[in-house]
């Protein structure tokens, strides 16, 4: 089966997307991700919206809570450049490069670059139709470098986290049972996403309706 190149494009730029966030503690990366709460609730005012929204005028108090919102999003952004910043730090010292490279490895071993890559090449082919998701998987397959996409990661992570981060990173998911969690995140969520959109559903209509 024929594949677009404009839809090979599009999902290969989903698949690497995916790939990005692979290795992340979530285990969100396995099957599926649910979206944050700050999402949903976005979505929920864009697509509702309240009289006010609608009048286009500013609710009473959205203002001093845009304001809240925005000082907590630059501690959290603050408190993450330092953290990468140590981790920079760390490799001027070649010893510790060494050490750090050693676990970011051992990490790939934990969970291989080519599982992980794979699943998220399923996921995105659940984007086209049914006909072209076969002939899509088997075509990133072939196309798909897995040993530099390892590489890149590697690096990557050595560049981000720290000793300390890498170290507990590798004991957590060396554990079985961090392994079947981590694979149990999707079913989670599947449960708990779909209370949080209907009780967000229902607030907004309050809201809208002013009952």
């Amino acid at each position: 089966m024929k594949i677009s190149k404009r839809v090979t494009l599009w999902a290969l730029g989903f698949v690497c997307i995916c790939t990005m966030s692979m290795y992340s503690t979530s285990g969100n990366a396995e099957e599926g991700r649910a979206e944050d709460a700050d999402t949903v609730i976005m979505n929920k005012m864009m697509s509702h919206g309240t009289p006010q929204m609608q009048r286009g005028e500013n609710p009473q108090g959205a203002t001093a809570i845009a304001s809240e919102d925005q000082k907590e999003k630059e501690a959290a952004q603050k408190v993450l450049d330092e953290s990468l910043a140590q981790a920079m730090a760390e490799n001027e010292d070649e010893a510790m490069l060494v050490k750090k490279l050693e676990l970011a490895k051992a990490m790939h071993k934990i969970r291989p670059t080519r599982e992980q890559v794979n699943s998220a090449v399923r996921r995105a082919s659940l984007n086209l139709p049914q006909r072209e998701r076969v002939s899509f998987v088997m075509a990133m397959g072939s196309m798909l470098n897995y040993n530099a996409i390892e590489r890149i990661s590697v690096d990557a992570m050595v560049e981000t986290y720290s000793y300390k981060e890498l170290e507990a990173m590798v004991e957590y998911f060396s554990k079985p049972e961090a392994k079947s969690a981590s694979k149990k995140v999707p079913s989670w969520a599947m449960k708990v996403h779909p209370e949080i959109v209907r009780m967000i559903d229902r607030a907004m209509m309050r809201l809208k309706t002013g009952q």
